[in-house]
């Protein structure tokens, strides 16, 4: 029993150390929008506009489970985005935004759930609440991502 307890540890190590090798964010920063809690944080260089996004109380498949993001932006400035993956796919095929900004002044970040119908009406949409930094460890949060991409292949 040892030995299995041992070998176990070894394996969760080498995969905590391996995935360390890609630089990630200090710090895991947590939203709330209606229900839903999100935790996202930045994957590589800042330059790159990379994100794993974890969305937790989502009535299918997608609850809990961390998606690669990228920033998209839809302005010059930046001033509209929207973080898409190509990790998680619509009904028909076209790339999932989980997150997005419309740009205007008085609107926040708005959360698309993994393939929840979007909102109609304004007052439907789920505004995300301030940010949180957590203290959870971003290289466990980057070691789940990792443990889950190796089961889905």
């Amino acid at each position: 029993m040892k030995r299995i307890l041992s070998a176990l540890a070894c394996l969760f190590a080498m995969g905590v150390a391996h995935a360390s090798d890609i630089e990630v964010g200090k710090y895991i920063y947590e939203y709330k929008a209606g229900t839903y809690t999100v935790q996202m944080l930045r994957y590589g260089p800042e330059s790159d506009n990379k994100f794993l996004i974890k969305v937790s109380g989502i009535d299918n498949d997608q609850d809990g489970k961390i998606y690669l993001h990228t920033k998209k932006c839809d302005t010059t400035k930046c001033e509209a985005y929207k973080y898409v993956t190509t990790e998680v796919h619509k009904p028909g095929g076209t790339q999932w935004f989980t997150i997005y900004n419309p740009g205007t002044w008085y609107r926040g970040d708005i959360l698309q759930p993994y393939l929840v119908e979007p909102a109609k009406n304004n007052d439907d949409k789920l505004y995300m609440m301030e940010k949180v930094q957590t203290n959870l460890d971003p290289s466990f949060f980057l070691a789940n991502y990792k443990r889950q991409q190796s089961k889905s292949k």
